[in-house]
């Protein structure tokens, strides 16, 4: 499972060889030279829970032509699952239009909803923290896993998150306290997410 960072770019540089670590670009962030020529896997948010400004957005898509994120996250309604529905509408023709793959956020009550798998790319886990961590969010995620489509996990700030995020199937991670204390909550995840990796690794060959 990747680790996305938003900023924390001297952090990020420093474990670069860590398979498990990805970056996250934002619209207000300036980190897409690095991640274009980095390696490292990467996507895009759309910065909506912090107030979605679509000038910056727009700017954003038109500086990512020609590359290869795992995903760009369609402008949403935090806490509002229809509205996001009409948003997605009106987003992932536009997403789609410079190339680039499509996540659709997940918000509470989007059980109840149709999901819109045959324009989606990818699953973004949204919403409350109750949400997250209901049944109907795990429906969704084996659905899409089953459907081939990555599943990315947003606010996850402890490891008792991370292990919930990788026990149901998500593929990628992002939260903010590893932009916050990157020289601490980076390492510890990253150690976290070996240790899990090698342990997989070994029941897999017993």
């Amino acid at each position: 499972m990747l680790l996305l960072v938003s900023g924390a770019t001297k952090t990020v540089k420093r474990v670069a060889g860590d398979p498990n670590i990805g970056g996250l670009l934002t619209p207000r962030s300036r980190n897409l030279s690095y991640y274009a020529t980095s390696g490292i896997s990467w996507a895009a948010d759309n910065d909506c829970f912090n107030g979605f400004n679509k000038n910056r957005f727009i700017n954003m898509l038109d500086s990512m032509r020609g590359s290869n994120p795992l995903f760009v996250t369609a402008p949403d309604v935090v806490g509002d699952a229809s509205g996001t529905l009409d948003m997605f509408g009106h987003w992932e023709p536009v997403i789609h239009s410079y190339g680039l793959p499509v996540a659709f956020v997940l918000q509470d009550g989007q059980e109840k909803l149709c999901m819109p798998w045959g324009k989606l790319d990818a699953v973004f886990i949204g919403g409350s923290t109750e949400y997250k961590l209901g049944q109907e969010v795990r429906w969704l995620v084996r659905e899409a896993k089953w459907r081939g489509k990555w599943v990315h996990m947003g606010r996850v700030n402890s490891i008792q998150r991370l292990s919930y995020a990788r026990d149901i199937g998500c593929d990628s991670v992002d939260g903010t306290g590893y932009s916050r204390f990157p020289d601490s909550n980076i390492p510890e995840a990253l150690s976290f997410l070996k240790y899990e990796q090698t342990t997989l690794t070994i029941d897999e060959a017993i």
